[in-house]
């Protein structure tokens, strides 16, 4: 998106109810703050992208042992359609992390064995990461940004997202402070905003895909963080899953 292009997007998005929310609850709740990470984002911005910055934060974090604040978030619309995602689409909800206990194998439903969802939020899971379906803006300002600038909650994600959201995602995450590695989709995703507010009200036709050489990177950036053993079970608090207890990994049967 050119610089053009995100004074755009951002005056759009002024008056509607994310945009004038992080206008009162970030920005004018915090102006200096705002005004030092906005500028250290303009000089840095020229400098490297958000796409291209090697995932150190991330790691560190990981290897920091501080559970929870590690998060990888995936849009609702890798979802799978065919067959259709048991959950649903344009919600934060996961079947197979719903019921997942690794002390019990259980076979893969055909939606959920290819699903891009399962297979990345398994691996961040199993590596110490919250997991986080992300689906609306006002939800992700709710449930990400807010917590990592007021309670410090979240500290580095990785984040699987159109590029289009790029520019602005990549603005509100340095308001926050929250440092993150952004993953483009390489199909389906959105092009304009037209096609942005509509998936941002869960009206989202075609099914996202990350290139095979992207699942690969993050599988293999988590496989390397990985932990002894791997979550008993989950917890979830509000939209976001975590990891609970540890234990030998049990791989469940049907992969």
């Amino acid at each position: 998106m050119t610089r053009a292009g995100l004074i755009g997007f951002c005056l759009r998005s002024l008056w509607r109810e994310y945009g004038f929310a992080f206008l009162v609850r970030v920005v004018m709740r915090h102006p200096l703050l705002s005004w030092d990470r906005l500028m250290d984002y303009l000089g840095r911005s020229s400098r490297e992208s958000g796409s291209e910055r090697p995932p150190e934060a991330l790691t560190a974090r990981l290897s920091g042992g501080n559970q929870g604040m590690a998060l990888v978030g995936l849009g609702f619309c890798l979802k799978p359609l065919d067959p259709g995602c048991p959950s649903g689409r344009a919600n934060h909800d996961c079947a197979f992390f719903d019921h997942y206990d690794s002390r019990r194998a259980a076979p893969v439903i055909p939606a959920c064995r290819s699903c891009q969802i399962r297979i990345l939020g398994q691996a961040a899971l199993q590596s110490g990461c919250s997991l986080y379906i992300m689906t609306s803006a006002m939800d992700i300002l709710e449930d990400v940004l807010l917590p990592a600038l007021e309670k410090r909650r979240f500290r580095a994600a990785l984040l699987a997202l159109c590029r289009y959201s790029f520019a602005p995602i990549e603005i509100a995450l340095a308001l926050v402070g929250l440092d993150a590695r952004l993953i483009p989709y390489a199909g389906g995703d959105c092009r304009d905003y037209r096609m942005w507010r509509q998936a941002d009200r869960g009206i989202k036709e075609d099914q996202t895909r990350l290139e095979t050489q992207d699942q690969e990177h993050i599988l293999a950036l988590l496989e390397a963080e990985k932990r002894t053993g791997s979550p008993l079970r989950l917890s979830r608090t509000g939209n976001i899953y975590h990891p609970a207890q540890k234990s030998e990994p049990i791989t469940p049967e049907g992969e």
